[in-house]
């Protein structure tokens, strides 16, 4: 029987491991579809933005000219009416810069129409004691509030706040939208929410990232997820056969012959 290590590795051979090559069969495909997916969120991520852009572009426009046909998340507008800040609604565990608050929920009834809008004035910071609730000024009589439309973006672990009823007001919710808002104060809303500018009647500090995560890191999430199904693979070819060995033959082979 011939020992020599080079003499063995003359010619490359393939001496699977079953075990190994079932856990990596389960792996390598749950690696690459990781990979794709997020890809995927990186495309989603560009065409948000890009809506984001267009719309912001576009000249604010009253609610009677709204086009309900067509998507109108971020879109520009200023509408008249009365908010109501008897039943206000405190979002809880808004953090902005490490500090804990709440974001202010107020219904407009819009002058020119007896539909309701889920009109978000912005943040307020929340005491450390939880049962001191901010101090928020109200917004008194008819007023013109400029912002731009939002609609939850669907996705995402939503927890049970454990509210079922609100039996007192302001009431403090773990998570709002324009549907909850229809059982919350049993009435009909607007498919969106008026998120306020910076510079409108009654806004609080407002300014919220369209995006939680840029499409360049979901980028950079794919690229790590689809080297390590290389790796993998590499590491199980290696395991699997006498490719360390072989690969120095060729190597010392080609080093002889160029001498």
């Amino acid at each position: 029987m011939n020992s020599d290590p080079h003499l063995n590795a003359e010619t490359f051979s393939w001496q699977p491991n079953a075990k190994l090559l079932f856990l990596v069969l389960l792996m390598m495909p749950l690696l690459i579809s990781l990979g794709y997916w997020q890809l995927d969120r990186a495309q989603e991520k560009r065409e948000i933005l890009a809506e984001f852009k267009a719309n912001q572009e576009s000249q604010p426009v009253a609610f009677e000219l709204l086009d309900p046909s067509v998507n109108l998340q971020y879109r520009q507008v200023q509408f008249v009416g009365e908010l109501d800040a008897s039943r206000r609604v405190l979002l809880d565990n808004r953090v902005r810069n490490g500090r804990p608050g709440y974001e202010i929920f107020e219904v407009l009834t819009i002058a020119s129409s007896e539909l309701k809008i889920l009109v978000n004035r912005g943040w307020v910071q929340a005491s450390l004691d939880r049962n001191q609730l901010p101090e928020i000024e109200s917004v008194t009589d008819k007023v013109l509030l400029r912002g731009s439309l939002y609609k939850v973006l669907r996705g995402g672990l939503q927890l049970d706040d454990g509210v079922r009823a609100v039996e007192s007001w302001p009431a403090r919710v773990g998570w709002i939208s324009t549907e909850r808002a229809a059982e919350i104060f049993a009435d009909e809303f607007f498919a969106y929410q008026l998120r306020l500018d910076s510079d409108s009647v009654g806004a609080l500090t407002t300014g919220w990232p369209t995006v939680s995560v840029q499409p360049e890191k979901h980028t950079a999430y794919a690229v790590q997820w689809f080297v390590m199904a290389l790796v993998l693979l590499l590491l199980t070819i290696n395991a699997n056969s006498n490719l360390k060995a072989w690969f120095k033959f060729k190597m010392s082979k080609t080093e002889s012959e160029a001498l």
